[in-house]
């Protein structure tokens, strides 16, 4: 996999933030997830919505979507693409 530029994906974070549906609460964890047929990692939370991050394709994608369609996976259940170790600490 090409490496993802961090600044692109701290960039997106940062403008989805700003859109966020309501007051925004970090994760510090980052539990891993998965929203329908998509696995990631969550990093924020409003009382309502869940940011999540994913990687398709080697590509960085992250989207606000409402709680109920989150749904949190373990170690053992995930299926997605790995993140980078680079990742561990930001966003």
């Amino acid at each position: 996999m090409e490496p993802i530029s961090s600044m692109w994906r701290r960039a997106t974070i940062k403008a989805l933030l700003a859109r966020a549906p309501g007051p925004v609460t970090m994760l510090t964890d980052k539990p891993l997830v998965r929203v329908r047929a998509s696995w990631g990692r969550a990093i924020a939370t409003t009382p309502t919505h869940v940011l999540h991050e994913r990687i398709y394709l080697g590509q960085h994608y992250a989207n606000w979507d409402e709680k109920w369609q989150v749904q949190r996976v373990g170690v053992d259940e995930w299926q997605g693409e790995q993140f980078p170790d680079d990742w561990v600490d930001e966003g």
